[in-house]
């Protein structure tokens, strides 16, 4: 029994994929500070996370259901084709986190709540139709995080300040990169299985190219939000840190271009990982207490980071091995297309 309630949990955590989870979180925080210019109540942004964390959730949820199929063939192990979690669990518990979403949205206001029913639409399709259509599963990916900019602004009280629509370009084409680097990681199992991503249909130098554009965009937008405020010296460092692990990452990736590896693409996408929690971070410090962002941040990046060793590596290291035998039920098998 016991060894049954471990599997069945370990499963669902594999399902939630904690080392994404917190992204969507900062990135409302982060809306509704810079659109109430610091002003909003903190139970308000405490909501404003929780809805967007429920909705990020429930779409990986929506995913691992709608690519159950695809999964079978592909990655028997995980929790659904394994049979560690039913198909209908896997509805139940995405139908469960959207409800507790829109409750949480209602207490922010019919706008929240309207907001939010959109994106789960969009989210939705994204995990059933988008994911698989090249370019536009990439920038469906940009606006969800548009959606959670806008909601985090609703809960600030305005979404359609100067500082609001630029940080919401750069969440666009920041989430849009970092998910088109998961396709490029993803390449060989995407075009074994027919799965029309970017660097199947357009080819590995195009993709790295279109990933260089988004990163020139993204930073661009950042720079000038930044400079909007007079920022912190948290919130200025944190940014110049961001741009640097950006650096470190995309400057690889451009030069090896022509032969980029999945080991490439999969490191590459470790440090993105910590990169937009430092970089969301760094506008939170803009009008947020140094002592609360530095504890935002350090807890974020811990449970990320951990979450990344615990789950993350070990199932990239057996994707990597040679399969001597079928797969066991136990073992995690890699995710498709959430960066």
């Amino acid at each position: 029994m016991r060894n049954r309630v471990v599997t069945k949990v370990m499963a669902h955590i594999e399902m939630m994929r904690p080392y994404t989870m917190f992204h969507s979180g900062l990135v409302a925080i982060a809306g509704a500070e810079v659109a109430s210019a610091g002003r909003v109540v903190p139970w308000r942004v405490v909501l404003a996370a929780l809805v967007t964390m429920c909705g990020w959730e429930a779409g990986l949820y929506a995913g691992d259901y709608y690519d159950r199929e695809l999964d079978a063939h592909s990655k028997p192990s995980r929790p659904v084709p394994s049979g560690r979690v039913s198909p209908r669990e896997a509805l139940l518990t995405m139908g469960g986190l959207i409800l507790v979403g829109y409750l949480a949205a209602l207490a922010l206001g019919v706008a929240n709540l309207a907001l939010a029913v959109g994106t789960t639409v969009l989210g939705i399709a994204y995990s059933k139709t988008f994911k698989a259509k090249a370019i536009l599963g990439n920038f469906d990916r940009g606006v969800l995080g548009v959606c959670a900019v806008l909601f985090g602004g609703l809960a600030g009280g305005a979404i359609l300040r100067p500082a609001v629509v630029l940080l919401a370009a750069m969440v666009f084409f920041h989430d849009a990169a970092t998910n088109l680097v998961g396709a490029i990681r993803d390449i060989e199992g995407d075009r074994a299985a027919g799965y029309p991503t970017v660097p199947v249909v357009y080819g590995l130098v195009r993709a790295v190219w279109i990933v260089t554009a988004l990163v020139l965009c993204w930073e661009v937008a950042g720079s000038v939000l930044m400079a909007l405020p007079r920022p912190t010296p948290l919130a200025l460092g944190l940014y110049i840190v961001a741009l640097g692990i950006a650096a470190w990452v995309y400057v690889p990736l451009w030069l090896a271009r022509r032969s980029v590896s999945r080991q490439q693409a999969l490191a590459a996408h470790k440090y993105l990982i910590a990169e937009r929690l430092v970089l969301l971070s760094a506008f939170i410090a803009v009008s947020v207490p140094a002592g609360v962002v530095i504890g935002l941040l350090a807890g974020s990046l811990a449970v990320s980071l951990g979450a990344q060793v615990v789950l993350r590596d070990r199932y990239e290291r057996q994707a990597a091995q040679p399969q001597l035998e079928a797969p066991s039920p136990e073992t995690p098998q890699p995710e498709r297309g959430y960066a």
